[in-house]
């Protein structure tokens, strides 16, 4: 399976206590099953999905459910509502261990620092891994907080890419510019 989703460029794979996080956080959605597995990527999706991608809607969606849907167990996507909203993946992420909260609101991970992207959760058998919060991975700078007052108070795009820009953890692993503006500024190539 990890062998399988890292080839699609999902190089993310964290496996978490499904139930401890559910009750924790009211979501018994998650209950279904022991184990819970946050699927996500870091720049390394990028050249995968550009090499596959084809002319669909919202094609970076149906790639990470085809690379996805090919391991055949119950998921939850990232992009998808049920019950009317979306799951919070941010603050499963945090309960599950992957990243901490930082107070400009990312979820920052140890190595990857802000750039990464969570896409799923796959529910599946077996004996949980001990789950628990990770500390800070970072403490904000000043800089961190002031790009962030920059972005909520404007309407440019490249604001909150800032924010990602201004922290300290996982510099070496920013997106391309290319990833980036296909994310933010809603163009398509």
């Amino acid at each position: 399976m990890i062998d399988q989703l890292a080839a699609a460029g999902l190089d993310i794979v964290h496996h978490f206590d499904a139930r401890q996080v559910a009750t924790e956080l009211a979501l018994p959605r998650l209950a279904s099953h022991p184990v819970g597995v946050l699927v996500g990527n870091t720049r390394a999706l990028w050249p995968k999905f550009c090499a596959a991608r084809r002319d669909v809607h919202d094609p970076l969606e149906a790639y990470v459910e085809e690379a996805i849907d090919a391991i055949a167990v119950p998921t939850l996507y990232a992009h998808r509502r049920y019950d009317g909203a979306f799951l919070p993946f941010q603050r499963i992420a945090v309960a599950a261990g992957l990243g901490g909260l930082s107070p400009t609101q990312l979820v920052i991970h140890p190595v990857f620092g802000p750039w990464f992207a969570l896409r799923a959760i796959l529910l599946i058998e077996g004996t949980p891994p001990r789950t628990a919060p990770i500390g800070a991975p970072c403490r904000c700078e000043a800089s961190c907080l002031t790009a962030l007052d920059a972005a909520v108070s404007g309407r440019d795009w490249r604001r909150w890419v800032a924010v990602r820009d201004a922290c300290p953890v996982g510099r070496a692993w920013r997106y391309s510019e290319e990833q980036i503006h296909y994310h933010y500024s809603n163009a398509r190539l």
